[in-house]
Parts: C-alpha cells; structure tokens; sequence
C-alpha cells in the first residue's frame, strides 16, 4: 500500500506569461501577499487594515497543463490536517508579488496593455518590447512548506529558472458577505474607472448611493475644494440591476481603498458591484483572455461611518 504524501505537489505550465501577469497585476497594490493553490486554480489573496480583502483567481482551465496533489483529502481529520493546508486541501503560503512580476518579465514580454474591451489587442501573445508576436512560456512548481516558490521561463530557446522565496502567511481574516441578500450592480469597467477618475482626489472617503428612482447609483467625493457626484442609470450604462429597498441608500467607504480597483478596471471587461445588508461592499471584475477564458479579480470593502 502506497504512503499518502506529507506534502503537496504542484506542476502547471502556461504558454503564454500575460495571463498570470495580467492576474497579478491586477491586485498588486502591495507586495505581500497569500498564494493558494488548490485543484480548482492559484489565487493570491492581499488584506490591508482589516479594511480592505481582495483576492484573484487563475482557473486550473486557463493553464496548458496543471496538476496540483495534495496530502490533505475528505477523509483527513481536521486535527491532522498539516500546518500551511486547509480543510479543502489547498496550500498557503506567502510570497512577494513584486518579485514574481519582475521574474515574470525577464524577457520584457510580460507588459500588460488595456485589452478588458479589445480582445485584437490580447490575442496570439500581442506585440511586446522584445519583438512583435514574442510569448514567453512558464513553467510553475511547489512542493510544500518550506520549499521555494519556482517558474522556468522559456522565450525563443533560451530558458531561466527563478526560485522564489517563501514564508509563512497571514492568518487569514473572514469577510463574512452576505451573498444570499445584496443589491447588484453591473457594467463595464471601463464606466467606473472613468467615474473614479473624475472625482476629486483630496477626498478621503466615496459614497455610494443606490435608489429605486434615476439615477439608480452614484458615487461621490467629498474633496477639501467641492463635492463631486457621478451619475449611473440602468438602461444607460448600467446592464443589470438589482435593489430591493423603497428609498435610497447613501454608505461610505475609504476612498484611498477604493481606488486600487483601478488597476482591476485597467484590463477588466466587465464590474459587478454589490452591496450586503451590512453595507460590505464587494466589487468583481471579469478579466477576458482568448479562447473565451477568463480571470477574476475581486475587491471587498468595510464601510466607515457616515460625517454627521
């Protein structure tokens, strides 16, 4: 009788570095953050003053090849599940996100251009600073706690092998959004990034604001200068939405916060911004790549209280 492993093992190869750049990116307001590897995927997950939780997530689909063991399985007692595992069986550890970025981009093909609603502009690997049509293949591995985090990259024949480091993570903190009782917003990121852009900077908390009347949402900066409103109606940008209470409900957030989904937005297609009974906020975006994948990027706020 073969000897369950005491660690995992994980192996996954993609022919094209963008897609785990793009993923990357799309998050990296920090360097530090928690990688977890599952059989369903790998997703980094960042936490910044208990505040703010965001987490992306690249589908075991997306990769060429992928395979992830585990020594966790339904049958493990949770008194022997080993340190670094859940009771799902993936692996978490830390990592630094910048340094996996700067690896990734060895070859200088790893520049990510806004293509959330040009698909021409991912396609075949794109035009890169090494050369037009240039893709730059990686291979991923890990073998448990304690050891180093490895992609080999592969360009035109020429291959580098980069061991990053490792360590323990943060434990992890739970968001407890109210998924079954939330209004529901969706449109195309490039709408919100345009309406956060033109808000007023100095401001240090955005309000939302959803109504059953028009304009159904807004957003709002309260800056040391003036006060800017950004209007959405369903029907005009607005695709789907969904709100359940009579009259209009106004909650802020950190504005600073806030603001980091514009490198989500940057190569997202699409947002959907919910908001729970609680007035936890949490913003999903939808990032398309070829062959009609896709990568997930997701932001979740606490709300602060309310100026008098």
């Amino acid at each position: 009788m073969s000897q369950a492993p005491t660690q995992c093992r994980f192996n996954a190869r993609l022919r094209n570095i963008k897609h785990l750049a793009t993923l990357i990116k799309s998050v990296n307001f920090k360097e530090v953050a928690t990688c977890r590897i599952s059989a369903d995927g790998i997703s980094f997950i960042l936490e910044e003053s208990r505040c703010l939780f965001v987490r992306c997530l690249i589908q075991r689909t997306v990769f060429d090849d992928y395979r992830y063991i585990s020594p966790v399985d339904d049958a493990t007692p949770a008194a022997h599940i080993p340190p670094g595992y859940d009771a799902e069986g993936a692996v978490m550890f830390g990592v630094n996100l910048a340094t996996i970025l700067s690896c990734l981009n060895m070859f200088g093909t790893a520049n990510v251009g806004n293509y959330g609603n040009d698909q021409s502009a991912y396609s075949g690997g794109g035009p890169s600073a090494s050369g037009a049509g240039q893709v730059t293949a990686v291979k991923l591995s890990y073998n448990g706690i304690g050891s180093k985090f490895t992609m080999i990259l592969e360009d035109n024949g020429v291959v580098t092998t980069c061991r990053i480091p490792t360590f323990d993570p943060d434990p992890p903190v739970d968001f407890d959004f109210n998924d079954e009782n939330h209004s529901k917003i969706i449109m195309k990121s490039v709408w919100l990034e345009e309406g956060l852009r033109d808000l007023d900077a100095t401001s240090d908390r955005v309000v939302l604001r959803l109504s059953p009347e028009i304009p159904h949402f807004r957003i709002s900066s309260l800056g040391t200068i003036e006060n800017l409103d950004v209007n959405y109606s369903k029907g005009d940008v607005i695709e789907t939405f969904v709100y359940h209470h009579p009259h209009p409900t106004e909650i802020s957030y950190n504005f600073t916060h806030v603001l980091y989904v514009l490198r989500a937005c940057a190569v997202a297609s699409s947002v959907n911004i919910m908001v729970d009974d609680k007035d936890f906020l949490k913003m999903q975006f939808l990032i398309p790549l070829p062959d009609h994948k896709f990568l997930f990027a997701e932001y979740a706020f606490c709300p602060i209280e309310p100026l008098d």
